[in-house]
């Protein structure tokens, strides 16, 4: 072996060196004791190992029970592979060191055929083929926590001396506690998260109500997981529901974010393998590489970095999908992300329970009777007897007390009775209207007066023909002529009838009511001056003393409907007047609308003092044959019954 250690430097260099190194070593301890994460402590112990001694390569080893494993290594594809490499505490060349307890520095060539290609060069001669290799095992409180080796020292000779020795037993010295330490707190928080996840699994299995178990998952995940975002959603036939997302209450099924979260659950779902994004910007395999080309633009925008989806699915499929986001670059550890996995399968379990608990409606109707059985047997004698009497008088209550079953009517309209339309008798101008709306008439009162020119003008000549022709008599008597006075005598009495029916037409041009009543028609008034022909209606009356009711009656209880029963209503303007009246006739022909078939009902209702009014709105019921509290309760399932056993059946 090549000796480079024989010439000790001067007592002041060595000084000063010595005082560099504790600087060092101070600087780096307090990088090394910054941070209890194991995952993140181990690449930073190796990193600044390989730095300070300026080595090209090396790896770093640890100890698991008689095993140590490799779980960092530097140097080409060779070191690549070295990663996860395990071999028994005293085999081989860490396996010896760690043993050993001690440093052993390599000056000649060590040839190991895991760092061969890491140290080997395009230059194939001897001198670079040979590897330089120096290890040393990390103790910790006598305790081998693991170890550390290099390969080949850059720049210089390429040789360790005696000072890198020393300074990698001092970097191992001050790395194997604070390893310890991040691995007992490694183990300490696995501890706690199984027992938060132990928490998690009694609160979702505790309950089957399904909305709950969801709800309670995506807020309780939180303890395990620090996330932005946390959704659950049920996934069926290639559709994706989000039930619940982490501190909502409600769900907005509008909002545009959900609508760009179901989508990316059901493209997870739908892989049915879980997917972990490390970094939107960074995306390391090609699952994610694939996912991010599909949703990058939605993930930008949501502002999520990185991401965790996980199926949760058993032996039958997919049920759901359990998402949860961050603005973070690698949110979640490896350690995270297997609590996840265990939460999935766990929610899986719950999701199905409640599934199938709910597939089954008679299991809280059987479980309710069951208790009410069992409380009802616990009850005391005495006791048990009161409640016999109670439902035995309940039931007689039910079955014998019998009163008119009301039935509703439909649409209810309210017209005037004796209805009559006032015409002219003859032709002619309204001169003048005598009465107003609403104006109470008797039979022959005047309504109106028309102007006949035309029949004044007739009746007057006709009069005076009349007198004519009894002038013409009276002289062709004087002269003694019996035959012209005979023809003057039957013309005058042809003209006096004549001249009687015009009378009678001119007094038909005062028009006077037909029957008595109310006057219908609004504004009479507005006739005057209106040109008449004989028959033109001029008026309406009516009675309203006695109104007529039409209402529509469904036909299931149209049968039950006769003439002569009564009829009670209330209208809008006097909800505490109750009024009545009796069926007069029921329709043959029904009125088919939405809601099916209902026939015409007429009652006639007394107003004598005209509270109501014709087109007010009512509220109908028909007062039918009398029947028992359990009849009215049980009409409608019977009768659905009957006609479904009939369908069934016939």
């Amino acid at each position: 072996m090549t000796d480079v250690l024989s010439s000790p430097p001067a007592s002041m260099e060595e000084l000063r060196r010595e005082v560099e190194r504790l600087r060092l070593l101070h600087s780096i301890s307090v990088e090394f004791n910054a941070t209890l994460d194991f995952d993140e402590l181990l690449p930073r112990v190796f990193e600044r190992v390989v730095a300070a001694l300026g080595a090209e390569g090396g790896s770093l080893w640890i100890a698991e029970g008689e095993m140590l494993q490799c779980r960092l290594a530097l140097g080409g594809a060779a070191g690549q592979r070295l990663v996860g490499a395990r071999m028994p505490v005293g085999t081989g060349f860490v396996g010896s060191v760690a043993q050993n307890q001690r440093t052993t520095m390599v000056i000649e060539a060590v040839r190991d055929p895991r760092f061969q290609e890491a140290t080997d060069t395009s230059d194939s001669s001897e001198e670079t083929a040979a590897s330089n290799v120096m290890a040393t095992p990390m103790l910790a409180a006598g305790t081998t926590v693991g170890a550390i080796q290099v390969v080949n020292k850059r720049g210089g000779t390429g040789m360790f001396d005696l000072a890198d020795r020393e300074l990698l037993e001092g970097l191992a010295a001050i790395a194997a506690p604070a390893v310890r330490n991040a691995q007992l707190h490694a183990v300490e928080k696995r501890a706690q998260d199984l027992a938060i996840l132990h928490e998690i699994s009694r609160e979702i299995t505790a309950t089957l109500d399904l909305d709950r178990v969801l709800q309670s998952v995506v807020n309780l995940s939180s303890r395990a997981l620090t996330f932005d975002r946390g959704a659950v959603g049920l996934y069926e036939k290639g559709k994706c529901d989000i039930r619940a997302v982490a501190g909502q209450e409600k769900i907005d099924p509008a909002d545009p974010a959900l609508q760009d979260l179901i989508a990316r659950a059901e493209w997870a779902a739908g892989r049915g393998e879980a997917l972990y994004l490390s970094d939107r910007e960074a995306p390391a395999s090609d699952a994610e590489r694939l996912f991010v080309t599909v949703f990058g633009e939605d993930l930008a925008a949501a502002g999520v970095r990185s991401a965790l989806y996980l199926p949760l699915r058993d032996e039958e499929g997919v049920l759901g999908v359990l998402l949860f986001e961050s603005s973070s670059p690698d949110f979640a550890g490896e350690t995270q992300r297997e609590l996840a996995g265990i939460l999935a399968n766990q929610t899986a379990v719950a999701l199905r329970n409640a599934q199938l608990y709910h597939q089954v409606p008679m299991v809280d109707a059987l479980g309710a009777l069951a208790a009410r059985k069992q409380a009802l047997l616990a009850l005391p004698r005495r006791r048990l007897l009161v409640w016999t009497v109670a439902a035995a008088l309940a039931l007689t209550v039910l079955t014998l007390v019998r009163w008119p079953l009301r039935v509703a009517g439909e649409q209810p309209v309210f017209r005037p009775t004796a209805l009559a339309a006032v015409r002219t008798l003859v032709d002619g101008v309204v001169e003048r209207v005598l009465v107003e709306e609403g104006s109470r008439v008797a039979r022959g009162d005047p309504l109106a007066t028309l102007r006949a020119t035309a029949l004044a003008s007739d009746r007057e000549a006709t009069a005076a023909d009349a007198a004519t022709a009894d002038r013409l008599a009276s002289l062709a008597a004087s002269r003694g002529d019996p035959a012209e006075e005979r023809l003057h005598r039957i013309r005058g009495e042809s003209l006096r009838r004549e001249l009687a029916l015009l009378d009678e037409e001119v007094r038909l041009t005062t028009v006077r009511a037909p029957s008595a009543g109310v006057v219908l028609t609004a504004r009479p008034q507005e006739r005057a001056g209106t040109s008449l022909a004989e028959g033109d209606l001029l008026l309406l009356l009516g009675r309203t003393d006695t109104l007529e009711l039409e209402f529509g009656v469904n036909q299931r209880d149209i049968l039950r409907v006769r003439p002569g029963q009564e009829v009670r209503l209330r209208v809008d303007a006097m909800p505490q007047h109750t009024f009545r009246g009796a069926v007069t006739s029921i329709a043959p022909l029904p009125h088919t609308g939405d809601a099916g078939a209902s026939y015409p009902v007429r009652s006639t209702v007394p107003n004598p003092e005209g509270l109501l009014r014709p087109e007010m709105a009512a509220h109908v019921r028909v007062l039918t044959a009398p029947v028992s509290a359990a009849t009215r309760i049980f009409r409608d399932p019977v009768r659905w019954a009957r006609l479904a056993w009939w369908r069934l059946w016939s």
